[in-house]
């Protein structure tokens, strides 16, 4: 389980870090007038996968509509949509694939293979700054990390100083965060602390599980697996820090941590982008309302993936969900890109993206 739920962990990791599996996992539409629920979810290959966006006019209806998710919480709305055919108006089919690793992700943004897909807004910063054609449409996200500890009485980061911390890959957007905020303490990080930078979020879960650090810096789901598995144990772990709450403390700002991007493939099409994001702004809205369920269609959608209904519910309860806009959204996308981009230019791709960036209705 725990491996599995490293999958959704590494997402927000940054630098297009690659996570565990070599496949890919579809879930289509039922089709209008047919049962809601999806086939039993196959999986292809991105290297053989287009996003059928060919139309039988020039501004038709689309033949498929594909939706590009990460393994966890974030791809509910997404299977919601497609499961529930909301884009019925615009798509004869709508189908859903989980990327599992950096070359896929990419595949999917630059192939023009996928048509909205769900990242980090860091990795969509990069994407944009190396000239692949896309434009940010949302931030949905705004935590997803938070400081895990075995000591029941800590609630910020200096009441961790001296101690053991384990961090997943140097130069990530959690790493870069922590450094951030120690710092905003009056800490200094390579000083003030033994940090074990681990090479996947699953290392990092099972330093701190084994007792050889007494803190690490997780991500959803990954941290609500451990405090979950350990909940019945003599020395349950607890969730100490909110990153995002830390943040607004530290830098005044927000975190906006991930949302979705249209590629290359409808960038020509802004009825069926708002079209889509009508949906998934509705699709976050049930998910909210209707955590069991949705921690059940994660699971019956991708069964392959090893996350469980459970989890997924507990998971996405300590995710900061708010469906903003991007152009809404860009004060706060600039503030943290400026300050992240500080401690490493490269997380953002060299450079805070222009306005062409921003999907806006009015264009």
């Amino acid at each position: 389980m725990l491996l599995a739920v490293a999958l959704a962990a590494a997402l927000l990791l940054g630098g297009l870090t690659a996570a565990c599996g070599s496949g890919s996992t579809t879930t289509t539409a039922a089709q209008p007038g047919s049962s809601t629920t999806a086939a039993s979810p196959t999986t292809e290959s991105p290297s053989t996968s287009e996003a059928a966006t060919s139309t039988s006019a020039a501004a038709g209806r689309l033949d498929t509509i594909t939706l590009v998710a990460p393994p966890g919480p974030m791809a509910i709305p997404l299977a919601y949509i497609a499961v529930n055919d909301k884009l019925s108006a615009v798509a004869a089919q709508t189908k859903v694939v989980v990327w599992e690793n950096a070359d896929q992700l990419k595949a999917y943004v630059a192939g023009k293979q996928g048509d909205f897909v769900t990242m980090p807004s860091n990795n969509s910063s990069i994407f944009y700054n190396k000239g692949i054609a896309l434009q940010l449409l949302d931030i949905s996200v705004w935590n997803i990390t938070y400081l895990i500890t075995s000591d029941g009485t800590a609630a910020n980061l200096a009441d961790i100083k001296g101690q053991s911390v384990a961090v997943s890959l140097q130069g990530s957007v959690p790493a870069l965060m922590f450094q951030y905020l120690a710092k905003a303490q009056g800490l200094d990080p390579a000083k003030d602390f033994q940090v074990r930078y681990a090479t996947d979020p699953t290392q990092a879960a099972q330093l701190l599980l084994s007792g050889q650090v007494q803190n690490a810096v997780l991500s959803e789901a990954l941290a609500t697996a451990v405090i979950l598995q350990t909940k019945d144990s003599a020395k349950p772990l607890h969730r100490a820090l909110a990153f995002d709450k830390a943040w607004t403390d530290s830098a005044g700002g927000d975190t906006p941590i991930a949302g979705t991007v249209a590629t290359g493939s409808v960038l020509g099409r802004p009825d069926v982008i708002v079209a889509f994001e009508q949906a998934y702004k509705e699709a976050v809205q049930w998910m909210l309302d209707n955590p069991e369920e949705a921690g059940e269609l994660m699971a019956a959608q991708f069964p392959q993936l090893g996350l469980k209904a459970p989890v997924m519910t507990a998971s996405l309860k300590n995710i900061t969900w708010r469906y903003t806009p991007a152009k809404d959204a860009r004060p706060s996308l600039d503030a943290f890109y400026q300050d992240l981009s500080e401690l490493s230019p490269e997380v953002i791709g060299g450079k805070v993206p222009d306005d062409g960036f921003y999907f806006s209705q009015t264009e």
